[in-house]
């Protein structure tokens, strides 16, 4: 058996500081910093410093808070599609409702992560990306959307479908989603199933509108 020394106190081992998932950590915590401060409120160093890691151990992953911020968009556009495509796999009894469903993913899904949805949407965040290159994800989400629209907007299987009609009725399911995270959908905003009742609404009746005219030709 060994003794130690009297007064003097066993040697300790400094074991290197380990963050299990860096990156991880960032990016939730970017999220965090966006719904308190905003897009401008905060630096890479305040996400490294939030996440408890030395800004240098940061920049090993991000060049900068743009890209931290992109970084967390991507990520988002390949939640959002996936949450758009279980919709679209929901009961349906038509086309028409399946894109109406669709619809109405796309709006909770950002009344459900409001900070990921303005990161995606707005702030800049594809314009900071190099000249001609967008995410391979939003492109994705944005043809599967576009083309759910196409397939319940059609009376007929041959119909061809305006791209200004699909730009349309993108429209206003995105601005419906802004409305709702913005509080300006009047008291649907304090309860996710109230949300879902009025853009339900609002899509069927823009659709019966539409179809009602057609009808009149």
């Amino acid at each position: 058996m060994s003794q130690s020394t009297p007064g003097r106190k066993a040697p300790t081992r400094k074991t290197p500081y380990h963050h299990g998932d860096l990156r991880r950590a960032l990016l939730d915590v970017t999220l965090r910093l966006v719904e308190e401060k905003g897009p401008q409120g905060f630096t890479l160093r305040a996400a490294a410093r939030a996440a408890g890691v030395t800004p240098g151990s940061a920049y090993h992953h991000f060049e900068d808070k743009d890209a931290l911020l992109a970084a967390v968009a991507e990520e988002g556009f390949d939640l959002f599609r996936q949450a758009l495509e279980e919709a679209a796999q929901g009961p349906a009894a038509s086309l028409s409702e399946r894109s109406q469903n669709v619809g109405v993913a796309y709006v909770l899904f950002a009344v459900k992560q409001p900070a990921r949805f303005r990161i995606m949407a707005g702030y800049g965040v594809q314009q900071s990306l190099p000249k001609g290159r967008l995410f391979p994800s939003a492109v994705a989400t944005y043809r599967f959307v576009r083309d759910v629209l196409i397939a319940g907007l059609q009376s007929i299987s041959d119909e061809v479908i305006s791209e200004a009609e699909v730009l349309g009725w993108w429209s206003v399911v995105h601005g419906l989603a802004f409305l709702a995270i913005d509080g300006n959908l009047c008291s649907a905003g304090a309860s996710v199933k109230r949300v879902e009742t009025v853009v339900r609404d609002v899509i069927k009746a823009i659709d019966w509108r539409l179809q009602r005219s057609i009808g009149r030709r």
